[in-house]
């Protein structure tokens, strides 16, 4: 066990026998703090909301709270002498459900500058998980980040070029000033019935960036000849190949030992359950309230899947491996040549941060390098293989968005595609005055875009267009589409020559008789048409009929993008499904609306601790399918970069089983993709995301927890399903 598992246990020890841990503000770095000690806390020093709290024999407080619109739970504020935690990396509590729902719990901590702030605001220092009723004690851990008066962050900060997640070693990761720590809340937000939770003592833990002082030429190179964090050993990391080959055979073992789930059909759908019509291809149908998925043979199907199985990035353009220029330090490369000289190669720029604008920038594929080492000179065959040997062996019936072609083309597996409407990093067919994290929202009335999704799909993915393993298509991903007015007033900031705006004009005129009238309702001084379409300035916003006339526009506009997606879907694969856009989180009433219209499954990418209330407006019936969602684990060697943090490697299997069975039990949701199969590069793909987050770390070896989770849940998927909604078994 690890130096941080032996601590976690004693504490774990400690709050049991109801032993209170003090520790002077100095002691050793690597000893755990009482920050709060309920025993110790006054009445008084208790905020209370929505809620009553008992503290316990043990030194852990019970807390019982009741309906509330808002927080309920607790509050403490520090005494001025117990608020300096620098000396520690973060604060953590442990707690537990005691009661009978799912409990969706959040663990603040706050220094003066962020108490005022919202917890919508507060996501960076607050930390959130769902608890099933009867599980064992979860950690909730808080990281600190650096004394707002320091600069040292900066400095180190400037070390790591383009890694999203930087060394914990070096650099804090949290936010919250270590030095004046000066609240603490652990509540659950509008509770609608009665919740019980209980909370042991809260500690400080974990010796802040131990190798900070290290020189430059001990700090990198940052990783190992296998692309691993160089600084740090952990348990199946690798230092040799025959230690990859030695890993290579244990994990045979495993697989031979854990067949494929004998309820499936040769889709994955449930072979023992009622047989609906038979098309030959997958579809969507309600059967006894709830949406599920039907495979090609009449047998219900519920997604269960993971993205980007493969070692390459397909986002339109294509990434792989991690990016060079500025940072050749960092790495321990092989000598050009045979027969590593493969793994070298170049990629396009980035559609963010700091490679944007740099084409063609140089790469080395550290996962592909270390493919080759483990399976041999046919490594692309070799790996390909094994990824499906391994999806049917965690239970994983559906190969996710952005995968490889060599592999789910081997159709063993079923698999989603994905058409990128316009090309990214470019704007080519894209709003001009609009913006994204995956480039500039698609404009549906440039001609060239149809042609361009067309030509898409008759080339790049023509295998799959009457293929029946395949569920159907996407179409382009997280898109920011804004609130009710953004699509109008992006048009209004693009240049005159978009096809947007003069379809915005064309709207316009069909309902002003001139621009004179338009001036009156907008209060513009548009001396004609031309002016308007050269003009890329906004109305007075508190004009109401600018408001409705770009709100009408917007849905316009969404209108042509959806319906213009489904007809080239059903143009070239009209037996498959449109997948819909992978809306990030979750799009305005209006974007929904719409898309429902044409989709015949909504895709949401939905990082949360649960889905159990995920729901499409009021009014709306479409199938939602989960297009990614992931955990980090917080004891993870390098930073923990992801989107939704637990404490570790078990929370993470815990949590998965928690998202997927909340997912089971939703009506509306018919299926969860995992993000991703492989692990991000430790020092950052292309646009400097490094989120480790794989059911595989770089070097090919399984994360053997969450992947036993996943299998746990795939043997499961239609008992729980079929439990949720009354479905026979009965063929």
């Amino acid at each position: 066990m690890s130096v941080a598992g032996v601590n976690r246990a004693l504490i774990v020890a400690c709050f049991m026998l109801g032993i209170a841990v003090r520790c002077a503000t100095g002691a050793g770095s690597d000893s755990a703090i009482s920050v709060i000690d309920w025993r110790a806390v006054p009445a008084a020093g208790m905020e209370l909301k929505g809620a009553v709290a008992t503290v316990l024999t043990n030194g852990w407080v019970e807390v019982l709270t009741r309906k509330e619109s808002g927080r309920a739970g607790i509050k403490v504020h520090l005494p001025a002498d117990a608020r300096n935690l620098e000396t520690r990396s973060e604060l953590a509590v442990a707690v537990r459900n005691t009661g009978v729902k799912d409990l969706r719990i959040i663990f603040r901590v706050d220094d003066p500058s962020t108490e005022a702030l919202s917890d919508d605001q507060a996501r960076k220092w607050a930390f959130r998980g769902c608890i099933q009723p009867g599980e064992e004690a979860v950690w909730l851990v808080v990281p600190m980040g650096e004394p707002k008066t320091a600069q040292s962050n900066a400095t180190a900060d400037g070390r790591f070029i383009s890694m999203v997640g930087q060394p914990v070693d070096f650099v804090r990761r949290g936010v919250v000033d270590s030095a004046r720590v000066s609240c603490v809340s652990i509540f659950t937000l509008d509770p609608e019935e009665e919740q019980r939770f209980q909370a042991g003592p809260v500690i400080a833990r974990g010796a802040p960036t131990p190798f900070r002082g290290w020189p430059a030429e001990r700090i990198f190179p940052i990783v190992d000849e296998f692309g691993q964090y160089a600084h740090r050993d952990w348990p199946n990391k690798i230092h040799s190949i025959e230690d990859l080959l030695a890993q290579k055979n244990a994990e045979e073992a495993v697989l031979a030992a854990n067949a494929r789930p004998g309820e499936w059909d040769r889709y994955g759908g449930w072979a023992n359950g009622p047989r609906l019509k038979v098309t030959g291809f997958f579809y969507a149908q309600k059967t006894n309230g709830a949406w599920w998925l039907v495979d090609p043979e009449g047998r219900l199907f519920w997604s269960h899947g993971i993205v980007r199985v493969g070692t390459r990035i397909r986002v339109g353009s294509e990434y792989r491996g991690t990016p060079l220029p500025d940072r050749e330090h960092f790495f321990k490369l092989p000598e050009r040549g045979a027969p590593f000289d493969n793994f070298y190669g170049t990629e396009p720029q980035s559609t963010r941060r700091y490679y944007v604008g740099r084409d063609d920038h140089a790469v080395y594929d550290f996962l592909e390098a270390n493919l080759y080492r483990k399976y041999g000179a046919d490594w692309r065959s070799g790996y390909a293989a094994q990824s499906q040997r391994r999806l049917a062996s965690w239970g994983l019936n559906t190969i996710a968005n952005s995968s490889d072609p060599a592999i789910f083309l081997r159709r063993q597996t079923p698999y989603t595609a994905i058409v990128y409407s316009a090309p990214l990093g470019r704007s080519e067919f894209r709003l001009e005055g609009s913006a994204g994290n995956w480039g500039k929202v698609p404009d549906p009335f440039d001609p060239g875009w149809r042609r361009l999704i067309d030509r898409t799909l008759r080339s790049e993915l023509r295998d799959s267009l009457r293929d029946p393993w395949c569920l159907g298509f996407f179409v382009d991903n997280e898109l920011h589409w804004g609130e009710t007015n953004y699509l109008g007033e992006a048009t209004l900031a693009s240049p005159g020559t978009q096809a947007a705006k003069r379809a915005l004009m064309a709207s316009l005129k069909a309902k002003y008789e001139g621009t004179g009238a338009l001036n009156a309702a907008w209060g513009t001084a548009f001396a004609d048409w031309d002016a308007f379409l050269s003009s890329t300035n906004l109305p007075w916003k508190a004009r109401v009929a600018a408001r409705a006339d770009l709100a009408r526009f917007g849905e316009q506009y969404l209108d042509a993008y959806f319906r213009g997606c489904r007809e080239a879907i059903k143009r070239a694969a009209p037996n498959h499904m449109y997948l819909g856009c992978r809306f990030a989180g979750s799009g305005n009433a209006i974007v929904m609306r719409v898309a429902t219209r044409y989709c015949d499954v909504v895709s949401i990418n939905r990082y949360a601790d649960s889905v159990s209330d995920l729901r499409l407006p009021e009014g709306l019936d479409r199938p939602i399918l989960i297009g990614e969602f992931h955990f980090t684990a917080m004891d993870a060697p390098m930073q923990p970069s992801g989107l939704v943090l637990v404490a570790d490697h078990n929370e993470r299997a815990r949590a998965y089983v928690t998202y997927v069975g909340s997912a089971l039990r939703n009506p509306a949701i018919v299926g969860t993709h995992w993000f991703q199969y492989y692990d991000q590069p430790t020092t950052g793909r292309f646009d400097g995301e490094n989120y480790q987050t794989g059911l595989l770390d770089i070097c090919d070896t399984p994360y053997a927890a969450t992947v036993g989770a996943c299998r746990a849940m795939g043997t499961t998927l239609y008992q729980a399903r079929s439990r949720a909604f009354g479905q026979s078994s009965a063929k």
